[in-house]
């Protein structure tokens, strides 16, 4: 998914006000304002090439050159997110259902409680606000399989994916 080169170009000139080019120490700062969040490693490298290539500034050229460098790195990184959730999965039947862990290898079931979504929502990593929990359960109802207030765990990765 790499960004359209006319909307890097716009936002470059927003940062480019003379039309000689951005400071090098933007870099990181326009390709965040791109959506793109290059690691400190890559954009130390990238600082460096450009100050080695021009001290005063760089260019829109070698800006895109970054750019699609990247994009390439961040697209390497993407993560499988059904395989992440599979572990979310067994912490919530183990912990919550209290299932054994050779149940949960052996003979997983396919369901999991919205109640339990919720509560690692709101407490474990990014925490959502309350308003953010009930907008995604009431998702959770209308587009999953449920059964006795318990949602299809694939049903509930599919609609993360979307």
């Amino acid at each position: 998914m790499s960004i359209p080169e006319e909307e890097v170009q716009e936002v470059f000139k927003l940062f480019d006000q003379d039309g000689g080019g951005i400071k090098i120490k933007e870099i990181g700062t326009v390709m965040r304002s791109l959506g793109l969040a290059a690691s400190e490693a890559q954009l130390r490298d990238f600082m460096a090439e450009a100050t080695k290539k021009d001290s005063s500034g760089v260019s829109f050229a070698d800006f895109l050159g970054y750019l699609r460098r990247a994009e390439t790195t961040e697209a390497a990184k993407s993560v499988d997110v059904a395989k992440e959730l599979e572990g979310m999965k067994s912490g919530l039947l183990h912990f919550f259902d209290r299932l054994p862990s050779k149940q949960i290898r052996e003979n997983p079931p396919d369901s999991v409680k919205i109640s339990d979504i919720k509560h690692l929502l709101s407490s474990l990593g990014e925490k959502m606000t309350e308003e953010e929990i009930e907008d995604m359960a009431r998702e959770m109802r209308q587009s999953c399989r449920q059964t006795d207030g318990r949602v299809n765990f694939e049903d509930f990765v599919n609609l993360l994916k979307a």
